[in-house]
């Protein structure tokens, strides 16, 4: 896990960054109109010189990161810099990727690549979208937190990550269909040629997903292969809300945990928690935790446990498990399930019979491997009544139109010659 990989300092954030673009806009503009003789050219990059330097200089320093001062560390947060994120860098990552096989399959075929990168272009912006949008949905107990002033600045802050498979998956489907239909292009063909980069853009996205922490399994036991994450992390965080780390397994009701097991040894153990107790737990934040643990900052960073029988026990950050419990690495299983279905669909193109059976085929194989792999991850709730999470739900009504596509597509469209593309 590395959240972070690095920061662009704060300082540049005082005039210079603008300063920077506006000199390099300004020398691109002056060389179209005086070298290059492309006056038209040289006006059309005005707006872009403005819109950039407008995000970078009321936008980009509200997404810097803060974090704790090491010379005040109980005092307001400082802002670091803006960070370049495992998350971000692996999803251009995957962007650049998935372009990249498109380009090859138009070359094979060939297909006129400049319009399939243009409707590339609106794949990527709304699959953002539709990533993004998901997430706020599943999620909107958190987003309704917030205060009327920054609601909207939560919603399109993904600077930590915060973006859902499927609804990138959704969104980027129907930018697709929205540029094909404007474009009268064939929908089956390019669909064809867009799904093995979609799912390879998924195989490399989850590398980020483990960079970030998030999307993770559930705790595993040897012989299982399991990945321990450090404290502060999302996967470390859940452990210790719901007892897991802390040695003790109950279930939750309106007065905190009901405690039925006590792990022997366990820290729970060493400080007299016993089944039948009722736990109430106040954590430290993730924050305190990396300063403390990942940074060696001295502070506080309590975890409070009250309960009726047993007062209020305080343990403190140097008191707590350095990592998490070892839990199922789904990020790595979801990479390979996509990476593997991506060369399965890649190579399975040129023996279709029917233009499209490849972006079929796709909608019905991604989901099964997702609807699996969900019964082993704990970071989403069951929906509709059901132990069936909202992605699971999901899963099953796109192995539905993918089915119900691949039997339109062989009832309705001509076959192949030969395996050809039309």
């Amino acid at each position: 896990m590395q959240q972070t990989l690095f920061h662009i300092p704060h300082a540049l954030f005082d005039g210079w960054l603008l300063a920077i673009w506006l000199v390099i806009g300004l020398a691109m503009m002056g060389y179209q109109w005086l070298v290059a003789k492309r006056r038209s050219d040289a006006l059309g990059l005005l707006p872009i010189i403005v819109i950039v330097g407008l995000v970078i200089h009321f936008v980009l320093p509200g997404l810097e990161n803060r974090g704790i001062n090491p010379e005040d560390p109980q005092g307001d947060l400082i802002p670091l810099g803006l960070a370049i994120r495992g998350y971000g860098f692996f999803m251009l990552l995957a962007i650049a990727a998935g372009l990249g096989l498109v380009y090859w399959r138009c070359q094979q075929v060939g297909f006129e690549f400049d319009r399939m990168m243009s409707l590339c272009f609106w794949v990527i912006v709304l699959g953002l979208v539709g990533a993004r949008l998901f997430y706020v949905i599943q999620k909107w107990d958190e987003f309704a937190g917030a205060g009327d002033s920054n609601l909207i600045f939560k919603m399109l802050d993904m600077t930590k990550g915060g973006l859902v498979v499927y609804g990138s998956l959704i969104g980027g489907l129907l930018g697709a269909m929205g540029y094909i239909i404007l474009k009268k292009m064939s929908w089956s063909e390019v669909g064809d040629i867009l799904a093995p980069a979609l799912v390879l853009g998924l195989a490399i996205g989850r590398i980020g997903c483990l960079m970030n922490g998030c999307c993770y399994g559930g705790i595993c036991q040897s012989p299982h292969p399991g990945i321990a994450f450090p404290a502060g992390s999302p996967p470390y965080m859940q452990q210790l809300a719901t007892g897991p780390l802390l040695g003790v397994e109950g279930t939750w009701n309106l007065d905190g945990l009901r405690v039925e097991t006590v792990e022997p040894a366990s820290l729970a153990e060493s400080r007299g928690i016993q089944p039948g107790d009722q736990l109430m737990l106040l954590l430290p934040s993730s924050i305190d935790l990396k300063a403390v643990k990942q940074q060696g900052i001295q502070m506080p960073a309590d975890l409070v446990i009250g309960g009726p029988r047993i007062g209020q026990l305080k343990l403190s950050a140097a008191d707590l498990p350095d990592f998490s419990l070892p839990v199922h690495p789904t990020q790595v299983y979801s990479s390979i399930n996509a990476l593997l279905l991506c060369l399965v669909l890649w190579f399975y193109y040129p023996f279709r019979k029917h233009s499209g059976e490849v972006l079929a085929w796709m909608l019905i194989l991604y989901p099964v491997g997702r609807f699996f792999l969900e019964a082993i991850r704990t970071d989403e709730l069951g929906q509709f009544g059901t132990t069936l999470t909202i992605s699971q739900w999901v899963s099953i009504g796109t192995i539905l139109v993918g089915f119900a596509l691949l039997i339109y597509i062989r009832s309705k469209t001509p076959t192949l010659p030969d395996g050809q593309p039309v």
